[in-house]
């Protein structure tokens, strides 16, 4: 886990971070690694880690956001199952930059047949040396749903970060069972959390970090495209094969719940590796992660356009900027 002293964990589910808020603070999210540290992806491991380095190297950020899906398990394409070899390699990586990271799981880090689940996963990453990570309450649906306060030298809280797992697949398999989502209980638990900070501060706002898209991003693209005014482009676009969104079959609750809450502002996904949307949907940004996929999809290594980062800038005023790098 990382050490410093601007870092603190006060319970299972929450850290506290200190900021400079008189200074630009930088989150990289970085998503779709797809690093599977096995002998059929080793070239296209090469290009994903060039990559990241490249990113990293460019955006020269304060803390580093993995929306999930960071290594992978898949035989065919990795040609391992092994995920705790793959985790504590991804450890090291990140670790070799001296940045302060945190990720989400998605639903290719622990596939069918690999060694490790998620719990165990979460044991590895508490490891890293500069990780922030925690399991979260073992009640609620996933691992690793956690808040990260960032936070003046006073410790009032000036940026919540929220982590959540959108799990993987629904009841009854795996794949061919659907995505799943963002669970009620999950939910329940996350604006609890966030009332809790808005009695402190009625003007707080949040950011949400969590691997698939909710079905309400599908929803705010389609009345763009028929002209809803109501709807803002901020950025990118969708380039999944029929205008793919992959979204949970499973009826969620998360979106509209937090539109109802208030307090999160942004939301931040990966998942869909073509996809590089972000626009604003009932007072709520809500982004694609640029992917770094190079083995997931068939010939994406040799695409580009969608490859990178994204860069959000809490700026000194408190205003807050999303971009591609």
């Amino acid at each position: 886990m990382y050490k410093s002293d601007n870092l603190k964990q006060t319970d299972n589910e929450t850290f506290t971070y200190i900021i400079d808020k008189h200074k630009d603070f930088k989150i990289l999210q970085l998503t779709d690694l797809h690093l599977g540290f096995g002998f059929i992806s080793r070239k296209k491991d090469k290009l994903a880690l060039n990559a990241v380095t490249k990113i990293i190297h460019k955006a020269k950020p304060d803390m580093i956001v993995l929306t999930g899906d960071s290594i992978f398990p898949f035989l065919p394409k990795a040609g391992t199952l092994n995920n705790r070899k793959q985790a504590y390699k991804l450890m090291k990586f990140m670790d070799s930059f001296a940045i302060p990271y945190t990720l989400v799981f998605g639903n290719h880090d622990c596939e069918m047949g690999s060694t490790c689940n998620k719990e165990e996963l979460a044991q590895i990453y508490k490891k890293g040396k500069y990780c922030i990570f925690t399991e979260g309450r073992k009640e609620l649906t996933g691992v690793g749903n956690f808040f990260i306060n960032l936070t003046g030298s006073d410790e009032n809280v000036l940026l919540p970060l929220v982590m959540l797992d959108s799990n993987m697949y629904g009841e009854g398999g795996w794949f061919y069972s659907g995505f799943d989502r963002i669970h009620d209980d999950q939910v329940e638990w996350c604006m609890n959390r966030l009332n809790d900070l808005k009695k402190c501060n009625p003007d707080i706002k949040a950011m949400a970090f969590f691997h698939m898209p909710p079905a309400e991003f599908k929803e705010a693209y389609r009345k763009m495209k028929l002209g809803d005014k109501s709807v803002i482009y901020q950025h990118g676009s969708i380039a999944e094969k029929n205008e793919h969104f992959g979204i949970s079959k499973f009826e969620g609750t998360f979106f509209n719940k937090a539109v109802e809450n208030g307090v999160i502002k942004w939301m931040f996904c990966g998942h869909d590796h073509l996809n590089t949307l972000s626009l604003i949907y009932k007072g709520i940004q809500m982004t694609y992660g640029m992917s770094i996929d190079y083995p997931g999809y068939k010939d994406i290594d040799k695409s580009y356009i969608q490859r990178g980062g994204t860069l959000i800038t809490r700026k000194a005023d408190g205003q807050v900027t999303v971009n591609m790098v």
